[in-house]
């Protein structure tokens, strides 16, 4: 679902390596040349790859964003014909991967939590297309192609539900996360005007 740059090697174990230093030190203390010794790779190297602390802080966000929503593919398309089932796997394949990665959890999260990454979900706020209206456009457009059937304003209203209220969650936890996925999937139902299975 992404469209980012070819994912080099050397590209890679800087994302990494930027992302663990964020995690420890945030992004304010963060230096390009920091992150090229992290990744033991040479600091013209990290500025060749990148060009600046924003773009690589970008390139991270955007990076983390996108594995997210190629893995969202999955649950989405193979339930496509249960919208329920469809959301809940999707709602829990969210649950699950923030606390398996705490770089994406920390971006999910940043903006009502006040996390290390905070700083650094601020520089790409403003970009074109942030994070977030990205992540809804990409979801909105894979419905589109499976379920031409339904209304694609109710998609739309949905996928930006569906989104708030999972992060909401993740900053407030509120019962198990089967509980919590089972009860956005309802809500996601009922706006689209489908049955729950």
């Amino acid at each position: 679902m992404g469209t980012t740059r070819p994912r080099t090697p050397a590209r890679e174990k800087l994302l990494d390596a930027a992302g663990r230093l964020i995690l420890t030190s945030g992004w304010q203390r963060l230096r390009v040349s920091h992150v090229a010794a992290e990744a033991g790779v040479s600091r013209q190297s990290a500025y060749n790859e990148f060009g600046s602390k924003e773009a690589l802080g970008e390139a991270l966000v955007m990076r983390e964003f996108e594995r997210h929503l190629d893995g969202l593919t999955e649950p989405l398309v193979d339930r496509r014909d249960d919208v329920g089932a469809a959301v809940e796997e999707a709602v829990l394949f969210t649950f699950r991967s923030a606390s398996a990665n705490p770089v994406l959890k920390s971006l999910l999260t940043s903006a009502r939590a006040g996390l290390l990454m905070g700083e650094l979900a601020e520089v790409v706020r403003n970009r074109d297309v942030p994070p977030l209206p990205h992540a809804i456009a990409a979801v909105s457009a894979l419905v589109a192609r499976h379920r031409p059937d339904l209304d694609q304003g109710d998609v739309n209203l949905t996928i930006d539900m569906v989104l708030r209220v999972t992060v909401s969650y993740l900053v407030t936890p509120e019962g198990t996360h089967e509980e919590a996925a089972r009860r956005i999937a309802i809500m996601a139902t009922r706006v689209l005007g489908v049955p729950l299975r």
